[in-house]
């Protein structure tokens, strides 16, 4: 039969849904479902997607390997990552790698990063066909709407460094740091330094983990008497690019208006404000102080400098990787929730 064949839709069987059911469905060839599925390039994209779309209604899941029908077992993880340009993700992805291989574990990375493209969805329907055994989800992104649509996909799950809030808070297995804590440090730090007029370069309003970091920064600052100032706060992408940008706006106006300091919510946003006051000649710390987060390996070199807030990034990946081994073993073990204390690390961005 060829790819352009029509079979009338319906299913005339019980049991799981076959290809042919899909076929049946979707007036195609059980050729042209087979293709699709597998992503061939000779399947035209109006038809691929029209044959995934019927796929996920009728609930066809295709399992990827023999053996899992046996043994119920892969050996594969996920780790589901954000934008892998972000060094913290690299270096979390590493570690979960070492201990997930050392356990005789594959890996298989995906990134959810690009919310537009309809990656990530797709990549869903391949978790829920049967592909890995377990999900680590290390991404920032916004809301916790992906959260929530790996929760479904009925996987063990840990989420790593970032924070949960709301019903899934009180069933979703997570490690992360004292973000609270961590920004409270930073506010403090810079008002004992004499900084007054201080800005705030961030990433997106409902990101859990950096919304409770801005958090204590902000309380703490109101509590010591010197309140942010809501004009002096930009929020973007977590890029340098973005630090770049929103610095360059804050920072090139007359000296009696630009801030004495600038909190860059990441490590990789103040790396974007410190280009920034280069390109205008700001010195470091004389004309203005500036203070990360995460305490990235670069973040101490001496170009750099960055005084920033540390958290134990290899210890929590290493946290994240025990508890997806102990949800695996037992799904109806009690919620896991690590929550690592953090410390300030105060370099030249703010030392004279």
């Amino acid at each position: 039969m060829s790819d352009s064949a029509v079979i009338p839709p319906g299913r005339d069987h019980d049991g799981p849904v076959t290809g042919y059911d899909v076929a049946r469905a979707a007036g195609v060839s059980q050729s042209t479902v087979s293709r699709a599925l597998r992503g061939d390039a000779r399947v035209v994209a109006q038809t691929r997607e029209h044959v995934l779309q019927v796929a996920r209604e009728l609930g066809y899941v295709v399992n990827q390997s023999a053996r899992s029908l046996i043994t119920r077992r892969t050996c594969t993880i996920a780790i589901v990552s954000g934008d892998l340009r972000n060094p913290a993700y690299s270096l979390l992805i590493q570690v979960l790698q070492e201990q997930f291989h050392a356990r005789d574990h594959r890996v298989l990375l995906l990134s959810d990063h690009d919310e537009g493209a309809g990656r990530f969805e797709r990549d869903l329907d391949s978790l829920r066909g049967g592909l890995v055994d377990g999900i680590v989800h290390i991404s920032a992104r916004t809301g916790s709407s992906a959260v929530a649509d790996l929760v479904g996909v009925g996987l063990p799950l840990v989420v790593l460094n970032r924070d949960v809030e709301g019903r899934l808070a009180r069933v979703v297995d997570r490690v992360t740091s004292d973000n609270l804590t961590g920004g409270r440090l930073l506010a403090a730090h810079l008002h004992e330094r004499g900084a007054r007029r201080i800005a705030v370069v961030g990433g997106p309003a409902d990101n859990p983990s950096l919304r409770r970091r801005a958090r204590g920064f902000a309380r703490e600052l109101a509590r010591l008497g010197s309140p942010l100032d809501p004009s002096l706060i930009r929020r973007g992408t977590v890029t340098s690019a973005f630090g770049v940008s929103a610095a360059l706006e804050l920072l090139d106006v007359p000296a009696a208006r630009r801030p004495e300091a600038v909190f860059g919510e990441t490590d990789y946003i103040a790396l974007g404000v410190l280009e920034a006051a280069a390109q205008l000649g700001l010195r470091v710390p004389g004309d203005l102080q500036v203070v990360g987060y995460n305490d990235l390996e670069w973040a101490g070199w001496t170009m750099i400098d960055l005084t920033t807030v540390r958290q134990p990034m290899r210890e929590m990946a290493q946290a994240a990787g025990d508890a997806l081994f102990a949800r695996m073993a037992d799904p109806h073990a009690p919620q896991v929730v690590r929550n690592f204390g953090v410390e300030l690390v105060e370099r030249g961005s703010t030392r004279s």
